[in-house]
């Protein structure tokens, strides 16, 4: 399995663990709120309920005509179907066509309605609490008072009503008559309201939320494919960069054990100096890449410069100056020191890790550049100015104003080199582990590591290591440190 399939395989695991669970948190909170919001409309509807029973009970006792227009009135305004009994007689309006409680329902549901004295209501009220009717339907006591009750009652057909019964007590004691006549005392009404329209509302709120939810969750869920794709993608850089790592040191470890197996087979005297000089370019290898080491495990620590302190600049020049000017002239290269005529400010840092930098930018410098050629290592104060001596210059030095804009005491640090220069394609890649712009050169003495460790230095110090063209050819490799106000 490749490293494109197990990052596929990860990405797509990583996005269903992310996309479930805040889905899952989405749904539970989404359910709780529709409980809430469901049992707040229920008991909006079951108040709203009881004050319109309420006042139109006080409404009816106050008429003293009841007529088929009013009644009417009363069920198409607000949605109910009203029965009337008056001394156990039927009104004629309780068999208008819109009213769907049979006849052997209603006779069953005024059997719920409180007798005169205490005890027969009381008794009433514990033994109609919840029972089946012998029509099937289901009927259960919601709330009852003195002369009245409200039920629930549960019909054929997935039909709910809220059934009010009452007996109404009228001050005039005459005769009663339907579509206007006198009223007599005694009346029983009995109201039933179709639950059908709050369920309708249940419905069509939970459809909303669902439909909420699933937009939700396919949002959530391309931001976890976009989310996780972005946090993994540097976990796959790593693990190409340390699969090339790996192939990269054992393809420069192979070749000197090869010659050292080869010269310890031989074992003819003159071998021994070819067994020496691989030693030390293993040794040299080794050394790099321990150096790599523990300066990532620095920065993974957080403790980036374990020796950090005081850093004259100025002295630190000169020394590695002196240090490489030997080499130099032993090339037959001319390596010439340029500082400014005001003493460069401390900076804070590791002098032994800023001294490796140098070392290192000056040997790539002495070795592309060829005999008869020049070498600059330059310091200049304050933040670069436009007026650079070349071209190349110029473009660092505007690189490094654009990342330190705030700061006005910085020193810049250069290494110019006339040599045959980095060609644009290579620029990108030659801060990277084992690579090396001219890849026929037969000088085994480079590993591809110097500049890789000199970035990580820069980047230790709060810099970056930058490259770019000398004018007539050549590179020039800059940085710029910050000195302490």
């Amino acid at each position: 399995m490749n490293e494109q399939t197990l990052f596929r395989a990860a990405h797509r695991r990583l996005t269903l663990l992310c996309a479930g669970i805040t889905a899952a948190i989405l749904c539970l909170f989404s359910c709780l709120y529709l409980l809430l919001a469901e049992q707040t409309l229920r008991d909006s509807q079951w108040n709203a309920f009881r004050q319109d029973m309420a006042n139109l009970a006080s409404s009816l006792e106050q008429q003293t005509v009841i007529t088929h227009i009013y009644l009417s009135g009363l069920e198409q305004n607000n949605g109910y179907q009203i029965y009337l009994w008056d001394q156990d007689m039927p009104f004629r309006f309780n068999e208008v066509p819109h009213h769907t409680l049979s006849l052997q329902t209603r006779e069953l549901l005024l059997s719920y309605l409180p007798g005169e004295d205490a005890l027969s209501r009381q008794e009433t009220a514990d033994s109609h609490k919840s029972r089946t009717l012998p029509t099937g339907e289901t009927c259960s006591l919601l709330s009852s008072g003195e002369d009245w009750v409200i039920l629930h009652l549960k019909a054929g057909q997935g039909r709910e009503y809220q059934v009010y019964l009452a007996r109404l007590t009228i001050g005039q004691p005459s005769a009663h008559q339907l579509l206007a006549s006198p009223r007599t005392p005694g009346i029983t009404m009995l109201v039933a309201s179709s639950r059908q329209n709050l369920s309708g509302q249940f419905w069509g709120q939970r459809l909303r939320f669902f439909l909420i939810d699933l937009a939700g969750i396919l949002l959530l869920t391309l931001f976890s494919h976009f989310f996780t794709g972005r946090m993994l993608r540097p976990l796959l850089e790593s693990h190409r960069r340390q699969t090339r790592f790996i192939a990269d040191a054992s393809h420069e470890l192979r070749t000197p054990l090869a010659v050292i197996r080869a010269c310890m087979h031989a074992r003819p005297p003159a071998y021994e100096q070819t067994i020496d000089q691989e030693c030390a370019h293993m040794g040299r290898l080794i050394e790099d890449l321990l150096t790599l080491s523990r300066l990532e495990t620095a920065q993974g620590q957080g403790n980036l410069l374990p020796g950090e302190q005081d850093v004259d600049l100025d002295t630190l020049l000169l020394n590695v100056y002196e240090q490489m000017e030997l080499l130099a002239a032993q090339k037959k290269i001319q390596l010439k020191l340029q500082l400014p005529q005001d003493p460069l400010p401390h900076v804070k840092g590791d002098p032994h890790k800023l001294e490796q930098l140098l070392v290192i930018l000056l040997q790539n410098a002495l070795s592309y550049t060829q005999e008869g050629g020049k070498v600059t290592l330059a310091a200049e104060l304050s933040r670069p100015s436009e007026a650079g001596k070349d071209a190349g210059t110029k473009i660092l030095k505007q690189k490094h104003r654009q990342a330190h804009a705030g700061d006005v005491s910085t020193v810049y640090i250069r290494v110019t080199d006339n040599g045959p220069g980095i060609p644009e394609a290579d620029k990108t890649h030659i801060f990277e582990r084992f690579y090396r712009a001219q890849r026929s050169r037969t000088d085994r003495s480079h590993f591809g590591l110097g500049l890789c460790i000199a970035q990580e230095i820069a980047q230790a110090h709060g810099a970056c290591l930058a490259v770019t063209d000398t004018q007539g050819g050549g590179a020039t490799f800059g940085f710029t440190l910050r000195a302490p106000s």
